[in-house]
């Protein structure tokens, strides 16, 4: 039996840690949604909440993040007023974030499928003839992954440059014996972020969610298919996830190739960032204009969350949004909620039953609150696509999921499309999905209000 003076200690110490926790979160600069999400989990449980503010708070730059250099800043007033004249409204937004103006590309195309991705890696991982740089979350040990490592480890061995960075949460899944054929070959490997770390900074929660593959400097895939059977493969399969990729020529291979440097260089704590200036740089082209769009940590404030939230408000036709997961905070719901109401067509494609049950309860109370004038439509199988298509004038696709943990949490990569060809097919794209949606939303009662409820509440913070 604890003594009642050992119970008064524990008690007084527990609730001057919340206090101190509580100050904390108020005087942080984060949403008002996240900051309500840890309150109440910190308030409710805080034996509980604290050490999970302990390893997941951190949103933006702590001292040992500071030692990644920015992917850009933002621009000074001066500077952007002058130029954000000449720049349509999405791109005056992109530009007051310090990111890199759209560029001309002599391709961009569509890889619909996970056996397009798949074909399209594996061929040009086999044609390189300098460097193969890949960034994924997830590596997973199956014959997919074995087969990427296969072709990885045979470019090393014939003095390519191959590296390849996984994030050290993704990695826990991975570290197997083929990846030591890769490192006998010449290749190297690096592990973003660790998940333990100390001093306890809040680190935990920033992920590297990032997809890329560049190679020889010139050529780029990127999108939101990781290493793994069930995104891509040579042959098609019954359960595989429906996911899409982009591959790309031109100007803008050059900002994705200095993404990856710099993401390499912090994981490698500085050591080996040797190579910004050892690649050829690739012709910009003269069609296919697009914009590279990096958001987290290491971008000053949240360009692919303003872009988003700019868009759908100056939207005139259509929005199309394509995630799997749907939490959106209350400033993009109300933002889907006025453009539905100023006659705009408002289309939302989910998965039936995504593979977080956790993210599906989230979304079960913005779904309940925007359906009446949103569609939303649900896919049988598992959708890990990420689109936006605003009045097919304007696409972005990546990695980021319309989520706040990809908008204000991951280092996430994105690709602003302006080329109507480009746009075009991704219409076409999305269309073929959503004729496959259905509209058979579980009907709600007591509990699930209350599940939902909570979802929506500890939503910011998922």
């Amino acid at each position: 039996m604890i003594p009642l003076w050992a119970h008064h200690l524990l008690s007084t110490l527990s609730f001057l840690l919340t206090l101190a926790f509580v100050s904390s979160i108020l005087r942080s600069r984060r949403a008002a949604g996240s900051t309500v999400a840890w309150l109440f989990v910190i308030c409710l449980i805080p034996y509980v909440g604290i050490p999970m503010y302990l390893f997941f708070s951190t949103r933006k730059f702590t001292t040992r993040l500071r030692k990644k250099t920015k992917i850009y800043h933002s621009a000074s007033p001066g500077e952007s007023a002058e130029v954000a004249l000449s720049l349509p409204p999405i791109q005056r937004i992109l530009h007051a974030s310090g990111v890199p103006e759209a560029k001309p590309n002599r391709q961009i195309a569509l890889l619909p499928s996970g056996v397009d991705a798949y074909n399209k890696l594996m061929e040009l991982i086999r044609g390189a003839r300098q460097s193969i740089h890949l960034t994924t979350f997830v590596f997973r040990n199956d014959p997919v992954g074995a087969a990427v490592v296969e072709a990885l480890a045979e470019r090393a061995a014939a003095g390519l440059d191959v590296r390849v960075l996984v994030d050290s949460l993704g990695a826990t899944m991975i570290r197997h014996p083929s990846f030591n054929q890769l490192t006998r070959a010449g290749g190297k490997i690096a592990y973003f972020m660790p998940i333990l770390h100390v001093p306890l900074q809040g680190r935990t929660n920033l992920r590297n969610h990032r997809k890329l593959l560049v190679v020889d400097g010139k050529t780029a895939v990127l999108g939101g298919m990781n290493i793994a059977q069930e995104y891509l493969g040579p042959t098609e399969l019954p359960d595989r996830w429906v996911d899409l990729a982009l591959h790309l020529e031109g100007g803008c291979v050059n900002d994705l190739q200095e993404i990856f440097l710099q993401d390499w260089a912090y994981a490698n704590r500085g050591r080996d960032s040797e190579g910004r200036d050892s690649y050829e740089r690739g012709p910009q082209g003269d069609s296919f204009l697009a914009q590279v769009v990096a958001s987290g940590p290491d971008v000053a404030g949240d360009p692919l969350y303003d872009v988003l939230l700019s868009a759908i408000n100056e939207a005139k036709t259509s929005v199309w949004v394509v995630t799997p997961y749907f939490i959106p905070d209350e400033s993009l719901a109300k933002a889907l909620e006025l453009a539905a109401k100023r006659g705009v067509g408002v289309h939302i494609v989910i998965p039936k039953k995504s593979n977080h049950r956790l993210a599906d309860l989230a979304r079960g109370s913005f779904v309940r609150q925007l359906e009446s004038g949103i569609e939303f439509g649900l896919f049988p199988r598992m959708i890990h696509a990420k689109v936006v298509l605003i009045d097919e004038k304007f696409a972005i696709l990546g990695s980021a999921n319309f989520d706040m943990r990809s908008l204000l949490l991951n280092f996430e990569l994105g690709l602003a499309v302006y080329s109507k060809e480009v746009v075009v097919a991704v219409e076409q794209w999305i269309r073929e999905k959503h004729r496959e949606t259905t509209h058979d939303f579980a009907k709600a009662n007591f509990w699930r209000d209350l599940a939902e409820g909570i979802g929506r509440v500890i939503g910011p913070i998922l």
